[in-house]
């Protein structure tokens, strides 16, 4: 009984001081916040972000944080300077509207290198902070053949093979160019599109497991993280709201149609933006964001970050109907290591891995490819 008291006691003594709760309470200490992307191939195109932090207790408002002066510049190996310009609310660009033509001409003639590695220096009044990225050199990806898909009830579809490929090498101005205005760029390069078709259901709009448009892959040894933007080139486009015969919303001329925005009023929304409310759709997606006029939309381009290859392309990277230019990004170590600290702040107790010295946030870069594929609606 003796031996028995005497090993709880130790065992006590050992358990409560392996469990000593008086952790260092560490001194907040201000710092700057930055974030920057580059891309290799092109000139600057991101905006940098900078702001400060503040302290728990500390009354301020979010708009307050921007810093405004700071001076900030990108160098490359070379030690060639390219300076950014306020343009308020903590961000910061090359050129401005009231640039000069040198500013502009300096501006389009730095082109970021594949390969190279770049630093970014932020100084302010009361700090200078420094970031450094090596470019990833090149990404290359190409389309599985077509391939079966066994759907939950056990139809067997087949998968497409499309041209992933088919914007090429383009240029930043071609890229412009694709932007401003899609069809013409479309037709003046004859480009071919290939077309797949958004299905709802069971087999379609359930998960990441559902029933994939196409596969990509590319090598995935020489990447750590791959980001997916999907930019949806007709999404901005306006019209009357859906006619449905089964809705209870009731138009006086036309009969039934989707309400949208709430208002009993067949008005105007976008009509390119895939509409559902089913469970499985919230779940996956969420809530729709809505405009001042209650008008639901989702956010374009929309981003995604893989890491395995090959990548089935269903669903979840859609959110419009119509032509998409989809991009896929391989991403610099930075990146890869930010996104493994916890930047949703799911845990407050862990920061991200910032790669800003004595700072905070991420200073990253890129090497991508492009091309446009269709999204057509079921009939």
């Amino acid at each position: 009984m003796s031996k028995f008291i005497f090993n709880v006691i130790i065992f006590s003594t050992v358990f409560f001081h392996a469990c000593d709760f008086k952790d260092q309470e560490l001194e907040y200490e201000e710092t700057l916040v930055v974030f920057a992307n580059i891309t290799a191939n092109f000139p600057v195109t991101d905006t940098i972000f900078v702001s400060r932090t503040a302290a728990i207790g500390e009354d301020v408002l979010a708009n307050d944080l921007w810093v405004e002066d700071a001076e900030v510049f990108l160098k490359d190996s070379s030690d060639l300077k390219l300076p950014f310009q306020s343009l308020g609310n903590g961000r910061y660009f090359p050129i401005s509207a009231e640039s000069s033509v040198e500013e502009i001409s300096n501006y389009l003639n730095f082109i970021i290198r594949g390969g190279e590695k770049y630093t970014l220096v932020v100084n302010t009044v009361s700090d200078s902070v420094l970031a450094e990225t090596v470019v990833p050199s090149t990404i290359n990806i190409e389309s599985l053949e077509a391939m079966e898909y066994e759907c939950p009830d056990g139809e067997i579809l087949s998968t497409k093979q499309i041209d992933v490929n088919n914007l090429g090498n383009i240029s930043f101005t071609d890229m412009a160019i694709l932007i401003n205005d899609p069809d013409l760029y479309v037709e003046s390069n004859d480009i071919i599109i290939d077309t797949v078709t958004y299905r709802f259901g069971d087999c379609f709009t359930q998960s990441f497991a559902s029933y994939p448009y196409f596969n990509v892959s590319f090598d995935n040894d020489n990447y750590q993280t791959i980001k997916i933007l999907t930019y949806a080139t007709d999404a901005n486009k306006m019209g009357l709201e859906p006619l449905d015969s089964l809705s209870s919303s009731i138009d006086p001329d036309s009969g039934g149609f989707f309400d949208y925005n709430y208002n009993s009023i067949r008005d105007s929304a976008f009509t390119n933006l895939i509409y559902d409310t089913s469970l499985g759709f919230r779940i996956w997606k969420g809530q729709y964001p809505r405009n001042e006029k209650s008008v639901p939309y989702r956010i374009n381009p929309w981003q995604w970050n893989i890491e395995e290859s090959p990548q089935p392309i269903m669903w979840l990277y859609f959110d419009y109907y119509g032509l998409q230019l989809m991009t896929f990004q391989a991403t610099s170590e930075s990146y890869f290591n930010y996104f493994s600290g916890d930047p949703v702040g799911q845990n407050i107790y862990l920061l991200p891995d910032s790669n800003i010295e004595r700072a905070k946030g991420v200073f990253y870069s890129s090497a991508s490819t492009s091309f446009l594929v269709y999204v057509k609606r079921d009939n």
